[in-house]
């Protein structure tokens, strides 16, 4: 094969590492991309190799101008190995009527007398071919000992390359963008598969730190949110004197969060005057329950829970965006019991489904492909007009007589071609900012669940 984007050939070990090399670096780029999902668009990286590629554009011209002479030079380098072509294309036509003359002589009698008369003439189109090669070469090397290498096709050489390099390499970094994150921490994952929690072994910071109502021992929640998520049922507490616990597993003990639920209230007797609220959410198991206090049981009504869950926290679990549904779940109990407008979740997430990606990738896929199609005809245009290309020029004529005699007049393939042909190669979500806050001393009020609140799954 080629090596892309000149007429020097590497042999077939070569060419395997080559391309072993080429996919490993693609791969790299992916990589390298799949680690700024949230910070870049697939569409702005095209954007970015469209503008490369404009560039060189821009450059070539300049190129093209600043070096016309040379382009004189090129024009007439191929005239002349169009006229030792054209003039080999006439013998071959002179041979193929005169083969064809003495077949028509034959009559009836065609057979092995024409498979002669073939093979008589094959001989000399391999012959001539031979000719015309040694005479293409000389004129090649004597053109080359005047003139040289032209700096105009150094520069289109490295020109169409860099092209090439800058859209595979965008779209590398494109497909590895588009693709879904990684979890962050893979141990962490495997943990969380592994292990299961309840009421006996769930860490509680509220007991240890007044601010901290969230317990989130798989790191499900990212540390940003769980921070907000704090600061919501902080000022739950602090002004509505509604006492919570907030817990989100991989995992719940025997796949039963109402057990879970009852354990926390029996063990930590959550909410002053019977004023709590306990929530648990096992995501692994896609259950959820939403347990109020005896005094809450009132204000916060079961139906009213329900709608919660069903407006917030499910949804946003069946999109696996935890971070959103435990969020929208405590900013909306807030609202609720504020009596304040409901937050809408259209308003407070702006991040992007996996479908969206998906499609926002596919689309960008389908420009690097025009791009690359646009750009490998450039290059092929650019190739011919200085005399990069094997096919530049008029071809030979390919052997008209197909009798299977190679060059040495043995068996082998009877065509020639005149030369090889151009081969082209965890969303975030928005959290109420919090002031500097006081830790206060720890521990819960002394409050008892009557059985009141929502639970399910999804």
């Amino acid at each position: 094969m080629n090596i892309p984007f000149t007429n020097k050939k590497m042999t077939g070990a070569t060419g395997c590492l080559f391309s072993i090399g080429v996919l490993f670096v693609m791969g790299l780029i992916m990589k390298i991309g799949s680690d700024h999902t949230d910070e870049v668009s697939p569409l702005t990286i095209v954007l970015m190799a469209a503008v490369v590629l404009g560039a060189i554009v821009l450059l070539g011209k300049n190129a093209n101008s600043k070096y016309a002479d040379e382009l004189e030079i090129l024009e007439e380098k191929k005239k002349g190995l169009n006229d030792i072509t054209i003039k080999y294309n006439k013998l071959v036509a002179g041979l193929e009527q005169s083969c064809n003359s003495q077949i028509s002589t034959l009559a009836s009698k065609k057979g092995k007398e024409e498979r002669d008369i073939k093979k008589t003439f094959e001989k000399q189109y391999f012959s001539n071919k031979k000719d015309y090669e040694a005479e293409r070469t000389a004129f090649l090397n004597q053109w080359k000992e005047k003139y040289g290498e032209p700096r105009l096709q150094r520069f289109w050489q490295w020109a169409i390359s860099i092209g090439f390099i800058a859209i595979l390499g965008a779209c590398s970094f494109s497909m590895g963008v588009s693709l879904p994150p990684e979890p962050e921490n893979a141990e962490m994952v495997e943990l969380m598969e592994s292990r299961s929690w309840g009421a006996d072994n769930i860490p509680m910071p509220h007991m240890t730190n007044g601010d901290l109502y969230v317990s989130n021992p798989d790191s499900i929640l990212s540390k940003a949110v769980e921070d907000s998520i704090n600061v919501v049922l902080k000022e739950l507490d602090n002004r509505l004197g509604i006492e919570s616990a907030m817990v989100i597993v991989g995992h719940i003990k025997d796949d039963d969060p109402i057990a879970m639920v009852r354990g926390i209230y029996n063990k930590y007797k959550v909410g002053r005057n019977d004023r709590g609220l306990v929530i648990v959410v096992g995501y692994l198991d896609h259950s959820y329950h939403i347990a109020t206090g005896r005094s809450l049981e009132a204000d916060l009504t079961d139906l009213e829970c329900n709608h919660l869950a069903q407006d917030y926290l499910i949804p946003s679990m069946k999109a696996e965006q935890p971070d959103s549904g435990m969020l929208y779940l405590a900013q909306g109990v807030l609202a609720l019991m504020s009596k304040k407008e409901m937050p809408q979740m259209s308003a407070l997430s702006n991040a992007s489904s996996s479908d969206d990606i998906s499609n926002e990738g596919l689309g960008a896929f389908a420009l690097f492909i025009a791009l690359l199609g646009g750009w490998g005809a450039y290059g092929k245009k650019m190739k011919r007009k200085l005399g990069l290309s094997d096919t530049n020029g008029i071809p030979l004529r390919s052997n008209p007589f197909f009798t299977l005699i190679d060059d040495n007049g043995g068996s082998g393939h009877g065509g020639y071609s005149g030369g090889s042909s151009y081969g082209s190669s965890r969303s975030s979500s928005s959290s109420w900012s919090s002031s500097s806050s006081s830790h206060s001393s720890g521990g819960y009020g002394g409050g008892s669940w009557g059985g009141g609140g929502s639970g399910g799954r999804w």
